[in-house]
C-alpha cells in the first residue's frame, strides 16, 4: 500500500448502525464495502489476530474495548484458521505503526487485504454499554450507505444470526490429516475447531483426522 493510499482509507468515511436505531460515524480502516451480523463485544487486551481467525466468531462483528489496536502487526503464525472469520471490526483507534520483530505488515493492510470492513473512530465505551444493557443485536458497517435510517432499517432485516447455518460455513470441505506423526489416531469433527486445539493433539503424539460436520 501506498503512503498516498493509506492516506486516504484512513479519511473515508464510514457509518455504523444497529438495529435498535443506534448509529455512529467514524471512518473507514479496512475494505471498502459493506458488513452485516450480530454485534458482540471482546474484552482482551492482545491477541487480537487468535481472535479475528476463531471460527467461533463467524456472522459477528467484533467491537474491540481496548482503545488502540494493531500495535504489533500481523503475521502468518499467530492464527487459529485459514483466514479472518468475522463480518466487521469496530474500534476506537487502529494503529498506523507496527512494532514488533514478528510483524509481517500493518494490521490496517492485513484487514484491507482479507476484505474486512472495518470502522474506526468509534466511541467503543458507550456502545459496549449498549450491547450489554439491551443485548446483542444486528449491526451494519458500511462506507456506501451512509444514510443512519436506511442502514439501520437494512440491518434489523439482516437474517438473525440463529436463522443461519453457520457450522456449514465454517466446516472443512473434505476430510484431511492435520499430522500423522502421532502414536494415536483421532477424528476431530470440525464445527469451527481452532488451530490451537489441533496444535495440542499433535504435541500429546496423537494424529487428527479432520473431517466435516456432516461426515
Amino acid at each position: 500500500m501506498k503512503k498516498g493510499d493509506q492516506k486516504e482509507l484512513i479519511k473515508k468515511k464510514a457509518l455504523l448502525a444497529l438495529e435498535d436505531g443506534y448509529y455512529e460515524y467514524g471512518v473507514s480502516a479496512g475494505a471498502d464495502g459493506e458488513a452485516f451480523g450480530e454485534i458482540i463485544f471482546n474484552t482482551s487486551m492482545f491477541g487480537y489476530q487468535e481472535i479475528f481467525t476463531d471460527p467461533s466468531y463467524v456472522g459477528q462483528i467484533i467491537v474491540m474495548t481496548y482503545p488502540q489496536i494493531g500495535n504489533y502487526g500481523y503475521n502468518d503464525e499467530d492464527v487459529e484458521s485459514d483466514s479472518p472469520k468475522l463480518e466487521g471490526l469496530v474500534v476506537r483507534e487502529l494503529s498506523k505503526r507496527d512494532s514488533s520483530w514478528r510483524s509481517q505488515g500493518s494490521l490496517q493492510e492485513y484487514l484491507k487485504n482479507n476484505g474486512i470492513v472495518t470502522i474506526e473512530g468509534i466511541d467503543t465505551r458507550a456502545l459496549v454499554r449498549r450491547i450489554r444493557d439491551r443485548g446483542a443485536m444486528n449491526a451494519a458497517i458500511s462506507t456506501e450507505d451512509l444514510k443512519p435510517e436506511s442502514l439501520v432499517k437494512r440491518a434489523k432485516a439482516f437474517p438473525h444470526i440463529g436463522e443461519r447455518d453457520l457450522v456449514k460455513e465454517v466446516t472443512v470441505k473434505e476430510p484431511y490429516w492435520f499430522s500423522k506423526e502421532g502414536d494415536l489416531r483421532v477424528a476431530v469433527l470440525d464445527g469451527g475447531v481452532k488451530l490451537e486445539i489441533l496444535r495440542l493433539l499433535v504435541k500429546e503424539r496423537i494424529s487428527p483426522y479432520i473431517v466435516p460436520a456432516n461426515y
